[in-house]
């Protein structure tokens, strides 16, 4: 399977080099349409990807906190009644 995507991604990056024109002067760059439906799947599936870990990191920073917390307010209240 990862060896399929890795063709095809292959094929989809030789496919849009090939499609691309830079001219010097003008600078213009022309794109063909079809490489943007074989590679905007892609850009979303890294997307979400990269927006679960960071859910992931915020989760494991929020359950630390809750595992830290009861040891604070006991010496807080400890405190406060003295």
């Amino acid at each position: 399977m990862f060896d399929s995507f890795v063709a095809k991604l292959s094929a989809v990056l030789m496919d849009a080099a090939q499609s691309t024109t830079v001219q010097e002067a003008g600078s213009a760059v022309s794109l063909h349409a079809d490489s943007w439906k074989e590679t905007l799947p892609i850009m979303a599936i890294g997307m979400v990807g990269i927006f679960l870990v960071i859910g992931v990191i915020i989760l494991i920073t929020y359950g630390l906190n809750k595992l830290s917390l009861p040891g604070k307010k006991k010496k807080e209240k400890k405190d406060a009644d003295k």
